[in-house]
């Protein structure tokens, strides 16, 4: 008893989550279509329009409600009335599952439709909106918008505990914006409510509150990507260092994905000059301007050629967008090279492919886990006192 104990307070200081934390999420919705009037229709629920804590209206389900930037405030409207223009209205739900739509009316665009509350305020020239939602809605939301539909169980399993590990860590990464996270890459992506594959709400049900710690009790960085092209790579040749749960590794269950392989043709005269001109790589030495065009990596490296030369493959990757940095090179015509490259994606962590041929297999998501992050332990949450009120 006594152990449990003190293995709940070392949690307790590791995470440093509030209940709210671990239970709502504040996400920034539709920042990179600059929105500056969009239209609300409420789908499920009774919802409030608040201000400072006041209900200034409330909408039942169907009816309609506009935001538009007035200045430095938000203009309110129902059909027909104008409530007012407030500094941060809020959309806020009654109902444990409220939904609503949202349409982008300037710039207009596609709809999408979110689960529970709403908040908007004006941000320069165009209105900032964050979606504020249930952890487990948002993690449902994510695994569709990252892994689509007709996936395996045990894939929906990984993918919903990967997530919920990165959100939990990553909850203070746009605090100075006023919210936790985006929906875009630079985040996780996030189109809404989870409606087109239920095997994802159940995958999430089943998991709920699971996230990957390591050694130390601490949320891992639980890096994923496309396709590792049958071998994943250390974080250190990604990032600044390396982890101890990522590292590199044959991964024989990504050889036969939709992006195990790929090609692309480049011109010979300007891939030459582009290794000439940012790294100074001496091609008037025939010998070094032949291992220019004729490079081969049969397992991954971090240096293209040879560490001698400093060209960073990740460079070479950004620079030319090319899918991932596990390439070999080679003359294709006169005038052109043929890129052969292997996966897609950065190379770090989980491979989404790999794991989804591991589901089809038969592997469970602790296997799959446990494949792609070395040395890692699947904590629920909801298993600690980790929240009790004094």
């Amino acid at each position: 008893m006594r152990g449990s104990l003190l293995f709940g307070i070392l949690i307790l200081m590791v995470f440093r989550l509030s209940a709210e934390d671990y239970e709502r999420v504040s996400i920034g919705i539709l920042s990179f279509d600059n929105p500056e009037a969009v239209q609300v229709i409420t789908e499920f629920g009774d919802y409030n329009l608040e201000v400072a804590g006041v209900v200034k209206h409330t909408l039942k389900a169907g009816e309609r409600i506009s935001f538009v930037r007035y200045g430095k405030l938000v203009q309110v409207s129902i059909p027909g009335k104008v409530l007012g223009q407030f500094k941060e209205p809020r959309l806020t739900t009654q109902d444990a599952d409220g939904v609503f739509r949202i349409y982008l009316l300037r710039p207009r665009k596609n709809e999408r439709v979110y689960d529970d509350d709403l908040y908007v305020s004006a941000a320069g020239n165009e209105l900032k909106l964050v979606n504020r939602v249930d952890l487990e809605k948002y993690v449902a939301g994510v695994v569709e918008a990252e892994s689509g539909k007709e996936k395996t169980l045990e894939f929906y399993k990984v993918q919903a505990i990967i997530s919920r590990t990165y959100a939990l860590n990553n909850l203070r990464k746009y605090w100075r914006e006023g919210f936790n996270l985006n929906d875009q890459v630079s985040s996780q992506v996030y189109h809404g409510k989870c409606r087109w594959e239920p095997q994802i709400l159940v995958a999430v049900r089943i998991t709920e509150g699971k996230v990957l710690v390591d050694s130390e009790m601490k949320l891992i960085t639980a890096a994923f990507h496309s396709n590792s092209g049958g071998e994943t790579v250390g974080s250190e040749t990604v990032w600044s260092g390396p982890l101890p749960y990522l590292t590199s590794r044959i991964d024989e269950f990504s050889m036969h994905g939709k992006h195990t392989t790929w090609q692309q043709a480049v011109s010979k005269e300007k891939w030459l000059a582009y290794l000439a001109d940012k790294y100074q790589l001496p091609i008037e030495d025939a010998s070094v301007k032949e291992m220019a065009q004729n490079y081969d990596q049969p397992t991954r490296d971090v240096f293209y050629i040879d560490p001698i030369f400093k060209i960073p493959l990740k460079d070479i990757r950004q620079d030319w967008q090319l899918k991932s940095t596990y390439f070999n090179v080679r003359p294709y015509t006169s005038d052109s090279l043929m890129i052969d490259g292997k996966g897609f994606g950065h190379g770090a962590g989980l491979s989404q492919e790999g794991a989804i041929r591991m589901g089809e297999l038969g592997f469970s998501y602790e296997d799959i886990l446990h494949f792609y992050y070395n040395e890692v332990h699947i904590i629920d949450l909801h298993a600690l006192d980790f929240f009790r009120v004094e």
